[in-house]
C-alpha cells in the first residue's frame, strides 16, 4: 500500500512538473522584443526629414514593423532593452549620440500611449511623443509613426 501511494505521488509530481515546463515554454515563445504577429495593418513611417512611406505589416508592435521595414530596405536597426521596452539607438542614418537621441512619435489618439506636452508638428500633422518603447507601441491600422533624431 505504501509503495502504491508513493508511486502515485511521484506520478502526480511528474505530471505537475511537466505541466509547469509546458506553461513556461509557451511564455518563452511570447516575443519579449515586440516581434509578435497579428492581422495585416497599413501604416505610414517617416524617418527624420524623409518622405512618408506607407507599407503593410502583420507586426503587432512597432518594433516588428520597423525590423521588417529595415530588413527589406537594407537599413540598420539597433537599440537596447529598458524597463519601458526596447528603445532605438539607430535606424538607418539616424544614430543616437553626442547629446542627440532618437524620439518616436505617432498619431494614435490614446492617452495611455502619449507623453503629454511633447507633441510635434511635421508636414501639417500633429504627432504625439510615445510613452512606450517600440516593443510596446502597438501597430494600428492607418497610424503614422515619426522617428527623428533630437
Amino acid at each position: 500500500m505504501k509503495r502504491t501511494l508513493n508511486g502515485k505521488c511521484i506520478a502526480i509530481a511528474l505530471v505537475l512538473l511537466f505541466a509547469l515546463f509546458g506553461a513556461l515554454a509557451f511564455v518563452a515563445c511570447d516575443a519579449p522584443d515586440g516581434d509578435e504577429r497579428g492581422e495585416l495593418s497599413s501604416v505610414t513611417l517617416i524617418l527624420g526629414d524623409g518622405e512618408a512611406v506607407s507599407f503593410e505589416t502583420d507586426a503587432k508592435y512597432l518594433y516588428g514593423a520597423l525590423s521588417d521595414y529595415c530588413d527589406d530596405h537594407g537599413l540598420v536597426l539597433e537599440g537596447e532593452e529598458s524597463e519601458y521596452g526596447f528603445f532605438l539607438t539607430r535606424v538607418g542614418d539616424l544614430v543616437q549620440g553626442e547629446g542627440r537621441y532618437i524620439m518616436v512619435y505617432h498619431d494614435i489618439d490614446d492617452v495611455a500611449l502619449i507623453t503629454p506636452g511633447y507633441d510635434r508638428e511635421q508636414g501639417g500633422k500633429v504627432f504625439h511623443s510615445s510613452a512606450q518603447g517600440v516593443s510596446s507601441l502597438p501597430v494600428m491600422d492607418g497610424a503614422s509613426y515619426l522617428i527623428v533624431l533630437q
